[in-house]
């Protein structure tokens, strides 16, 4: 199915939801226990799905909240939302496992193809325009940028596996802070995973590099403002 360029992260999450939703239900069924299955799943919805949520819901369900015909889906997509963190919620506190991952199996399976075959469609079909004005999917480098006169604050965004690459800042600290995705973040060869929410300073004169994990990564770069480029007095002068 063709995918508007801007709604294909979103798909493509899906695509993933999907084999996760298969998973779930075989792992309910069968005999060994659930525990390994669930903290998958657990993962793979506060790295993913959680914020594929506030995305929909944030910046692509408002473009058509007016539409008559769109707002039942809507309706029923956040209900599912709802749903799934709740059962997200069992699963990660260790409670009723097997059926509480045959439901959300269940369920993610019937609102990602209900998303995908009726309301991703009419979202295109309605909002055509709005849609050109979002960034597409596969973008990689800053997104937005803003700056006082003390710091200097980037969003960056990589597709899986992409990143800045080795580098070294002698001049500032780095704040890194994950907003999406997931990121493997090496500092003089010691390496951490960023998930959502992780914040992390990088000391200058250390050498970095930063990969995008398996769903891309977003996040905010943070440092104090360099001085403006200025030309140093010679040393002879008076």
């Amino acid at each position: 199915m063709k995918r508007h360029p801007a709604l294909r992260a979103l798909s493509d999450d899906h695509h993933h939801a999907l084999v996760q939703a298969r998973r779930l239900r075989r792992a309910a069924a069968a005999p060994e226990p659930p525990d390994a299955a669930a903290a998958i799943f657990v993962e793979f919805f506060n790295d993913v799905t959680v914020p594929h949520f506030r995305e929909e819901e944030e910046t692509v369900f408002p473009l058509v909240a007016d539409d008559d015909a769109a707002r039942p889906l809507l309706v029923q997509a956040l209900l599912d939302h709802q749903q799934l963190h709740r059962l997200a919620a069992v699963l990660e506190d260790g409670g009723e496992l097997r059926g509480a991952m045959a439901a959300a199996g269940e369920l993610l399976d019937e609102h990602v193809r209900r998303e995908e075959r009726e309301l991703f469609p009419l979202i295109e079909r309605l909002a055509a325009d709005e849609l050109q004005q979002r960034p597409r999917a596969g973008s990689a480098g800053p997104v937005w940028g803003t700056a006082s006169d003390d710091l200097n604050a980037t969003l960056l965004a990589w597709p899986p596996e992409q990143g800045p690459g080795e580098q070294v800042n002698e001049e500032r600290d780095v704040l890194v802070h994950v907003v999406e995705g997931s990121a493997t973040l090496v500092v003089d060869g010691e390496e951490t995973t960023l998930r959502p929410g992780a914040a992390t300073i990088v000391a200058k004169g250390t050498t970095r590099k930063l990969t995008a994990g398996p769903h891309g990564v977003r996040y905010l770069s943070v440092h104090l403002r360099r001085p403006p480029l200025q030309i140093a007095p010679s040393r002879g002068a008076a």
